[in-house]
């Protein structure tokens, strides 16, 4: 009887979260009502409040749990013992555009045009971030690198959320190890080599 009870407990949480994920895109976050979560999840008011508070519990759980979740698997990837590793970035981008595939209607509620909810997104990027400094260590004690640190770990982070917000844009146009390897390479060589355009060096 336990498990019974237990399992239409996780089929309401989940139909109140699919309802909220598909009503964000649709009115926008400030828009939606506990009334249509329990609409659209065909649920009366007092079942939501049994598992949520109010609206923004409901937003601060789903995105906490989805951020965890997507930090728990950017934390597996190897640490980079180099002043920075293409092979890092381009792991933890595979990593997390496959962890987003797992739940692709959430991050596109989250990251997509109008409706998107900002405080996920910084949220998101600074977990790539950090991962990018984890481990960061000068090839020579005294070495500096020709432009900040800090400002390179922002380019790149702010590059990277920018390929995943197009490729969750777009539902997946290329394959995440495609746009993973295609990415580093763009880190690597510039955006305009890699596409194979002749760059003139001046005089």
């Amino acid at each position: 009887m336990t498990k019974k009870t237990d399992l239409r407990i996780l089929r309401t949480i989940q139909s109140i979260r699919k309802a909220f994920y598909e009503l964000i895109p649709e009115k926008g976050y400030e828009a939606i009502t506990v009334q249509d979560i329990a609409d659209r999840a065909m649920i009366n008011r007092n079942t939501f409040y049994l598992h949520y508070q109010n609206k923004p519990d409901l937003l601060d759980t789903c995105m906490n749990e989805l951020l965890s979740e997507l930090k728990e698997a950017v934390v597996l990837c190897p640490i980079s013992m180099s002043p920075f590793s293409l092979s890092l970035l381009e792991t933890v981008m595979q990593t997390v555009l496959e962890q987003i595939s797992l739940n692709m209607t959430f991050y596109r509620s989250m990251l997509i045009e109008e409706n998107r909810i900002y405080p996920f997104q910084a949220k998101m990027e600074n977990i790539i971030k950090d991962k990018l400094m984890e481990g960061w260590k000068p090839a020579q004690e005294n070495s500096v690198l020709a432009i900040s640190k800090e400002l390179l770990i922002e380019y790149l982070g702010s590059a990277f959320m920018g390929i995943v917000i197009w490729w969750v844009k777009n539902d997946k146009p290329l394959p995440a190890d495609e746009v993973s390897s295609q990415f580093s390479r763009i880190v690597a060589y510039g955006h305009l080599r890699t596409a194979g355009i002749a760059v003139e060096e001046e005089n």
